[in-house]
């Protein structure tokens, strides 16, 4: 009986359970950093967004602006990061220089979608409207007649201080959507107006703020005139911010590329072919 050797693992040296233990929690450490190692590797070497085009962007040719177009929409429709909108913003760009009379509008267009900032959609849209000239614009503002006839009745309401019925009104014919639009020079907001026509009774009698009616009425005459009304009820309507200045004549500053390098060589554009 004391010769038998005991098959019990639990009574090993304490120096090689330690050393166990090490190892088992150095291996996944190991393999953590190698995986991390890998996954720097696979980044540095990811295409850049130019790269993942780059043949398709070397072939294009200055005497076919439509490419320059067409590739934009690839470029914009798969895009994930800035880079790749900046990508498409200079293909658009391209085309428009290259073709204004054939393309300006579709590349304006075009830049107006992926453009960064409000202030350069609004350019861009803008711009669409002058390409084959030079000139100022402001941004174009229009409504369904069915809809300034709401709004306009919501307004009258309003001023006689029946909120019920201006609220009524707003829910006709999309009249609440115009009211967003135009709310600010109307009330302060469009949730002003709200609040106001909520606080009104049928029996509250007209509202005596001079102000208030004023606003009422300039909104409601600038919607009425359309395009044909006059600068000063356009600046009650839509504000004072300067006009957008687009001059066509001047191809860098409008399309914001350098049409004498057309050419995709090696990475960046180029003037040689």
């Amino acid at each position: 009986m004391n010769s038998m050797k005991s098959t019990d693992n639990t009574h090993e040296a304490p120096g090689r359970v330690a050393l166990g233990r090490r190892a088992a929690a150095i291996v996944p450490a190991m393999v953590a950093c190698a995986m991390l190692a890998f996954g720097g590797l696979a980044a540095q070497n990811a295409p850049s967004p130019a790269s993942r085009w780059d043949t398709r962007l070397a072939a294009l040719d200055p005497l076919r602006p439509m490419d320059y177009l067409e590739l934009g929409e690839e470029v914009a429709d798969a895009a994930t990061s800035d880079a790749d909108r900046r990508l498409a913003r200079e293909l658009f760009g391209y085309a428009g220089a290259l073709d204004s009379t054939r393309l300006g509008r579709s590349a304006m267009l075009a830049l107006a979608a992926v453009a960064e900032t409000p202030g350069e959609r609004m350019r861009a849209s803008s711009a669409a409207e002058l390409v084959g000239g030079r000139g100022a614009a402001r941004a174009a503002f229009s409504a369904d007649p069915a809809q300034i006839e709401a709004l306009s009745r919501a307004i009258s309401f309003h001023r006689r201080g029946d909120g019920r019925k201006a609220l009524a009104a707003l829910r006709q014919d999309d009249a609440d959507a115009l009211l967003d639009k135009v709310g600010e020079p109307l009330a302060g907001s469009a949730k002003v107006f709200r609040e106001e026509c909520k606080v009104m009774r049928s029996n509250s009698g007209a509202v005596p703020i001079a102000d208030i009616v004023r606003r009422g009425l300039l909104v409601e005459l600038a919607l009425r005139g359309g395009d044909l009304r006059p600068p000063a009820l356009d600046i009650a309507l839509l504000g004072d911010a300067p006009l957008i200045e687009i001059d066509l004549a001047d191809p860098m500053s409008t399309w914001r590329v350098d049409p004498s390098k057309p050419w995709w060589r090696n990475g960046h554009w180029s003037g040689n072919g």
